[in-house]
């Protein structure tokens, strides 16, 4: 009996391995079938896509999209193939009536199933095919989200760059929202929209939704905003003055040196360093006596970013030069020399 039972169960394993072995093949065959038909049809519409993108009177393609088995994986790989590699695919009205026309009901049935990885790369589509027509799924799935996961941040973005303004009241009512994603959504929000978005967010009272308008600012060279920047040095919190010095230095301008002047002496010693890069980096000469003093500043970072300022006056190399030898602290002339050996066009 027990022969007979182990013989019995051998042949069973075999049986089963060979179903299995005939199952990977003809899911393989079909796989591969599968491939070269969608293949073949992207390749067959190339060239009528191609000549309908440029000429939209040429409607082949239109009828010959309509016909083909395979129709949404064929349109989105041209469609994301044009957004790849052509520069105007994000302002393309023919990119987006397109993806709306064929690929809004599939899309839809594909937000609700429970394949995370599709729903991610369908969220990416809509984005780049800039789908408004979806708006209102996205919306109604981002309202119902509890946590900000990769999903719930990748259908703010997506929402964003449809000009959905009212995801920045949304992306609001979740704890610690990072200042990085509010700027993405700042950069992905139309133009027409941004500057009225920014300016709310530097008059309302989230904290973390305005550092993020003051880092858009300065990143995108919004001097516009710049009024309203210079305003925040006057701020009773520190990490909102450090935000605004940061803008400053990246927007590379300010209407008025002297509102550096609280700078210099600050017990913080980040904004003592902002003052000496902003100094130099717009070259205000008045202020080299300061910066000469700060070479001597008990933190090192204020020390090298003073150092630094000198190389952008005309004069930085001989101010160096005599600094490294005569001034009056000792890492003060250790800093000076560094700047002056190792500065752009020195003397290494």
């Amino acid at each position: 009996m027990t022969i007979y039972f182990f013989l019995l169960m051998i042949a069973f394993l075999f049986l089963f391995q060979i179903a299995l072995l005939f199952y990977l093949v003809i899911h393989k065959k079909k796989r591969q079938r599968y491939e070269e038909e969608i293949e073949s049809q992207y390749n067959h519409l190339t060239e009528s896509f191609s000549s309908y993108i440029i000429e939209p009177s040429d409607v082949r393609f239109l009828y010959a999209i309509r016909t083909i088995q395979h129709q949404e994986v064929v349109l989105e790989r041209l469609l994301n193939g044009y957004v790849a590699f052509t520069k105007e695919a994000n302002i393309s009205p023919l990119v987006k009536q397109l993806s709306e026309e064929f690929l809004t009901e599939p899309y839809s049935r594909i937000l609700g199933q429970r394949n995370w990885a599709k729903r991610i790369n369908i969220l990416h589509y809509i984005e780049d095919f800039h789908m408004t027509s979806l708006s209102p799924v996205l919306f109604e799935r981002l309202t119902a989200a509890n946590t900000l996961d990769v999903e719930t941040q990748q259908l703010i973005r997506t929402l964003a760059s449809l000009d959905e303004t009212k995801v920045i009241k949304e992306l609001g009512r979740f704890p610690n929202v990072s200042i990085r994603l509010y700027v993405d959504v700042f950069n992905r929000l139309h133009k027409e929209s941004t500057p009225k978005e920014i300016q709310s967010a530097l008059d309302g009272p989230d904290v973390t939704l305005k550092y993020a308008a003051l880092v858009f600012i300065g990143q995108s060279g919004a001097i516009s905003f710049l009024p309203a920047v210079e305003k925040e040095l006057e701020s009773s919190h520190a990490e909102t003055r450090i935000q605004a010095l940061k803008t400053l230095f990246r927007l590379e301008y300010m209407s008025d040196p002297d509102l550096l002047v609280p700078f210099f002496e600050s017990s913080i010693w980040t904004e003592r360093m902002f003052a000496a890069r902003i100094a130099g980096i717009l070259q205000f000469s008045r202020y080299k006596k300061i910066l000469s003093t700060l070479l001597g500043d008990s933190v090192w970072w204020v020390r090298y970013s003073a150092a630094e300022a000198f190389t952008h006056f005309s004069d930085g190399d001989v101010i160096l030069a005599h600094l490294s030898e005569n001034h009056p602290d000792r890492y003060g002339r250790d800093m000076a020399a560094q700047w002056r050996i190792y500065r752009p066009g020195g003397d290494n």
